[in-house]
């Protein structure tokens, strides 16, 4: 482990912003716990070098500490060993983050650039936990650093909370980083909008460290030229069963508040009725604690987006029935298409219409009273978007209509799924060219993809999709797939 004062030397590169901003924010005893990555170097069950923020999702729901084994996607860790931070208070300074070239977690000492990232890709997995109850959303370091890189389309930037002169005796608390937030600026022409997210490790809540983070993405935002900033959060998780939730656990102490997946579970009967119709009753729950951060750092909620998930053991028979019957009314109009597919990048021969699909999406998709702005495709952009899906270790899965009349792609589905992330899967875009539709055809490129997904990844399990709630027709889609609604994201904007 680095010495505060080997990581203090090696932050002066930093560019801090503005004058040092010191927090007195009271310090607890609560400590969590890392998930070591495939690429960390670190043996199962061995402590990670510079890794304080460690998090589990324990299948027995009684457990809070002693010699129960911890399952994260198929990896049986120990419990990391070490203390806690304590003292009165702690001074903390924010700083833009230092991307490093590469993740070099195999050199001791390891190198400030990576340790850092680390405990950004630490502490963003816990936080993702704390809300699921599963490890189906873990990002890889790898992946997060290859998401980060500057895009000809996008530039993204992290800027840190640490802990510094921390009052401890027992643990070099130093140089922590106890919050993080991302700023994505879109490249496109005309662009106003800005991207943004906060995260602050749940010991560390409500004294005023993600408001100060807010406040200086907000800044850079308002620097780099962009009038409005928006945010998405992940806002009530409406049934844990579905997604495989457990209690999520900050050692030391149990989540059991608003960020917890055992804090609000779906009420017996399951959810929404009105799902099957296309206009789910789901409302925006203003007492929770995404909420209540978004309005008072002055954002307004502009989208309700549900989340569903499909229990892929049981999924290829619906999936069968729809497309053993593609026209359940007998009409002829569908002998105009064909449904093909592939795995990674688009073939070159429909590579053109395929981006202007692509480029469709900001303008067709359902944006409630969010900011569009608009975005211009074409075969280069789509393949740097491909190139950089690759570099994150995305595997993605295609299925497309083909108007035969005309040889073009004019509707397409993507699934995404991780290696290192065998049991989870996530719908991507679906659409289709506004000439083409109403006949069914965004119903049966998902059906077709779900068992392309089934042979490319047998163990995965679940199935995760986001849609708007006015969006009726892809809602009876899902529904008739056997989607289940199992969580709310709330969408955010704020004009600076």
């Amino acid at each position: 482990m680095l010495s505060a004062s080997e990581r203090n030397r090696a932050r002066v590169c930093r560019d801090v912003l503005g004058p040092q901003l010191r927090l007195n924010v009271p310090m607890t005893d609560q400590q969590g716990s890392s998930i070591p990555s495939s690429e960390s170097g670190v043996a199962a069950g061995e402590r990670q070098s510079d890794s304080w923020w460690e998090f589990s999702a324990s299948s027995d729901p009684s457990w809070v500490g002693g010699e129960a084994p911890l399952q994260v996607t198929g990896r049986t860790l120990r419990e990391a060993q070490g203390g806690a931070p304590h003292g009165d208070s702690v001074e903390v300074r924010l700083a833009w983050l230092e991307l490093p070239e590469r993740l070099e977690q195999h050199r001791l000492p390891m190198p400030p650039a990576t340790a850092d990232f680390l405990q950004v890709a630490q502490l963003g997995n816990m936080i993702t936990s704390l809300f699921w109850g599963n490890n189906d959303f873990y990002e890889s370091p790898a992946e997060k650093l290859a998401g980060a890189q500057p895009r000809a389309d996008l530039i993204t930037r992290y800027v840190i909370a640490l802990m510094q002169n921390a009052d401890s005796s027992d643990f070099d608390a130093d140089g922590r980083i106890i919050g993080y937030g991302v700023l994505r600026l879109p490249q496109d022409a005309g662009a106003v909008t800005a991207q943004a997210w906060v995260g602050v490790h749940p010991g560390f809540r409500r004294h005023g460290v993600g408001t100060a983070l807010a406040a200086a993405v907000e800044e850079a935002a308002r620097e780099a030229g962009r009038t409005v900033i928006q945010s998405w959060t992940d806002h009530q998780l409406l049934d844990p069963e579905a997604v495989g939730s457990r209690p999520v656990y900050v050692r030391g102490h149990e989540a059991q508040d608003e960020d917890s997946p055992a804090a609000a579970p779906m009420p017996q009967g399951g959810g929404p009725e009105s799902v099957d119709t296309g206009a789910p009753a789901l409302e925006l729950d203003p007492t929770r604690a995404d909420a209540s951060f978004a309005r008072a750092c002055g954002f307004a909620a502009a989208q309700l987006e549900l989340v569903s998930v499909l229990d892929l053991s049981t999924a290829l028979g619906a999936a069968q029935q729809v497309a053993a019957r593609p026209d359940p009314a007998g009409s002829t109009a569908l002998d105009q298409y064909e449904l093909i597919g592939w795995t990674g990048a688009c073939p070159e021969e429909h590579a053109e219409a395929f981006a202007q699909l692509w480029g469709r999406m900001s303008q067709d998709a359902p944006s409630g009273e969010m900011t569009v702005d608009p975005e211009q495709w074409d075969v280069d952009r789509l393949r740097r978007m491909e190139a950089a899906r690759e570099a994150e270790g995305l595997v993605v899965i295609t299925a497309a209509a083909l108007h035969r009349p005309t040889g073009r792609i004019v509707g397409h589905s993507d699934i995404e799924s991780y290696e290192y992330l065998p049991q989870a899967a996530f719908q991507a875009n679906t659409l289709v060219h506004p000439d083409h539709r109403g006949h069914r055809l965004s119903l049966l490129l998902k059906a077709r993809n779900i068992p392309q997904l089934l042979q490319i990844r047998p163990e995965a399990e679940r199935l995760y999709t986001w849609n708007a709630t006015e969006n009726a027709s892809i809602l009876r889609a899902n529904s008739r797939l056997g989607f289940v609604p199992a969580a709310l994201m709330a969408a955010w904007e704020k004009s600076v």
